[in-house]
């Protein structure tokens, strides 16, 4: 029995470390799980909203779910062989196990999101009675979102500390993978996640379509909170100048499909909207990262217009999705100095952790076309 537990031991650390694409199958492994639990929550926002509250194990919530339990079992593998290794300083010790940060948090939101699961089917059961019920900031789901960005944020750490860029004799990356750039693009996907999540805990789809479009006063602001600064650490930690907007469209895109599909192919009546969600300020933000690159006084000037050109694009969108201009509009534009100022210092905030990261020894290497043409930094 003992020899068993040994070999399947063995098994699951060449499985759980083993590189592809210069990252381990555990990174992919928690890529994958973000898009099933993407599609999933698309899926089953227009279930509900279709169909109305069924029972906990709808297809929708088994694709979710699904996805979260294969994350859990990767970093609970990765805590388990890293536990059986030699005392590691660069791991976190609790009790006699051991393992990198990033899965220590990792399982903290993976645990959380497993609870607000069962407290959002309590929920529904005796409380939660709203028509459809697709409402993402009721108290389940606001905790199971909490619980996924730090998931994320885990899943984002172990990433960033195991990637390193294959080098050939002269010091120089290996050909395919200076093309390729597969780490990065990883870590983009991931990024594309996790401002996604910070848009869902800020904007909830269902009430800003049906309510607060009609009222720009509010949503703009909360937009700005955790927005910027979360595009702001995606280019700076990737060091590409295109990650924001990536990060935006990927999301748009995916739902879009899904909408697509589940009202074009299986007939629901109703799908997520698809908010434009600062598309073309995150476009411009990358436009000045590629001309001004790390550093934080041309954020000071970037701000602003950030910040205006997401009110004048969500302005439109909201006509477009309405028929109605914001009413009354007086009392949007009395607000737009405190958006400005909440969008600058999120986006300062985002370079600030960044620094941090990079500080820290958590980002080791960027990309490896930044490496080779010896990228300047002005952190």
């Amino acid at each position: 029995m003992t020899a068993i537990v040994t070999m399947a031991l063995a098994w699951g650390e060449r499985v759980v470390w083993r590189r592809v694409g210069g990252i381990s199958l555990t990174s992919w492994s928690f890529v994958a799980a973000w898009l099933c639990a993407f599609l999933g929550l698309m899926w089953d926002g227009a279930w509900h909203a279709s169909w109305g509250r069924d029972t906990f194990f709808i297809p929708p919530h088994d694709l979710m779910y699904g996805a979260i339990t294969l994350a859990f079992i990767m970093a609970t593998g990765v805590l388990v062989t890293s536990s059986r290794r030699p005392r590691n300083p660069e791991f976190v010790r609790i009790g006699f196990l051991q393992a990198p940060l990033g899965i220590w948090i990792l399982l903290g939101g993976l645990m959380v999101m497993f609870a607000s699961a069962a407290y959002d089917d309590w929920w529904h059961t005796h409380i939660g009675h709203i028509e459809g019920d697709p409402v993402l900031w009721s108290p389940p789901h606001f905790l199971g979102l909490l619980g996924a960005v730090a998931a994320l944020n885990g899943g984002l750490l172990f990433m960033l500390r195991e990637i390193v860029v294959p080098q050939r004799a002269d010091g120089k990356p290996v050909w395919f993978w200076e093309a390729l750039d597969a780490p990065n693009f990883a870590l983009a996907l991931m990024f594309a996640s996790f401002t996604f999540l910070l848009s869902a805990l800020s904007l909830d789809r269902f009430i800003i379509y049906d309510k607060l479009r009609f009222d720009g006063s509010v949503y703009p602001l909360l937009a700005m909170l955790f927005g910027p600064g979360a595009l702001a650490l995606g280019q700076r930690i990737t060091n590409r100048a295109g990650t924001a907007t990536f990060s935006i469209l990927l999301g748009f895109f995916l739902a879009g499909s899904m909408a697509l599909l589940l009202k074009g192919v299986f007939g629901y009546p109703k799908a997520a909207s698809l908010p434009i969600m600062g598309l073309f300020s995150a476009l411009l933000l990358d436009l000045a990262f590629k001309h001004f690159g790390h550093g934080y006084k041309w954020l000071l000037f970037m701000g602003p217009a950030f910040v205006l050109v997401f009110y004048v694009t969500e302005y439109l969108w909201a006509w477009y999705l309405t028929r109605y201009p914001w009413w009354p509009l007086e009392k949007t534009l009395l607000l737009i100095p405190f958006g400005i100022l909440i969008g600058t210092t999120s986006l300062l905030g985002g370079a600030w952790v960044a620094e941090r990261f990079a500080r820290a020894g958590w980002v080791k290497y960027y990309t490896a076309r930044a490496q080779n043409k010896n990228a300047r930094w002005s952190l």
